[in-house]
C-alpha cells in the first residue's frame, strides 16, 4: 500500500469526524466526478447541480439551485458562480448556432442585485453569429424574477472546413 492510500477503518475513522454537511459536499464531489466521465460534461456542472432546462438554435437557459456552497460570506450567491453560470449558458447557446464545440473569448458580467432565493435562471442568446465568432448576451434572474446580472460574452468555434 502505498503512502496516499488508506484504508478502510482509516477511512472510516476519518469520516466520523465529518458533519452530515461535510459528507453531503463529498458525496456530491464524487457523484459529479462520476457523472463527468459517464455522461461527458465537465465537473462543475454536475458539482453546481445546474440544470439545464432548454438549448435551440439561438438560445438556452441553466437554472441553478442555490446551495450553501455557491454563497460567499455575506450570504448571497458568489458573484464568480454567477459568472460561470453567464459563461456556461452563453456557451450553450453560442455551440447550437455554431453546431461544434467552443471555447470563450470574452466575458463581461454586471451585477445588478444579490443572488439569493432558491434558484438562479440564466437565460442566454446568440445576438450575432459569425463564421467563428458568435457575440452573445445573458439575462440572470432569481426566483422571483428579478434581474441579479447582465452579461456578454464571445466564443470562438474552429472552422470545420480543412483550411488551417
Amino acid at each position: 500500500m502505498s503512502d496516499d492510500e488508506v484504508t478502510k477503518d482509516e477511512l472510516l475513522n476519518r469520516l466520523a469526524k465529518y458533519t452530515e454537511e461535510d459528507l453531503e459536499m463529498a458525496l456530491r464531489a464524487a457523484d459529479a466526478q462520476k457523472r463527468t466521465r459517464e455522461e461527458g460534461l465537465y465537473f462543475l456542472h454536475y458539482l453546481l447541480g445546474e440544470d439545464r432546462m432548454n438549448a435551440d438554435a439561438k438560445e438556452a437557459s441553466i437554472v441553478l439551485p442555490i446551495r450553501p456552497m455557491v454563497m460567499n460570506p455575506v450570504n448571497m450567491v458568489h458573484g464568480g458562480i454567477t459568472a460561470l453560470l453567464c459563461d456556461n449558458v452563453m456557451g450553450m447557446a453560442s455551440y447550437m448556432s455554431a453546431k461544434r464545440p467552443g471555447v470563450t473569448l470574452d466575458l463581461s458580467v454586471r451585477y445588478h442585485l444579490p443572488g439569493r432565493g432558491n434558484q438562479l435562471t440564466a437565460r442566454g442568446e446568440v445576438v450575432h453569429a459569425g463564421g467563428q465568432v458568435n457575440s452573445t448576451r445573458c439575462e440572470v434572474r432569481d426566483d422571483v424574477g428579478r434581474l441579479v446580472a447582465t452579461a456578454t460574452g464571445s466564443f470562438y468555434h474552429k472552422s470545420t472546413s480543412s483550411r488551417k
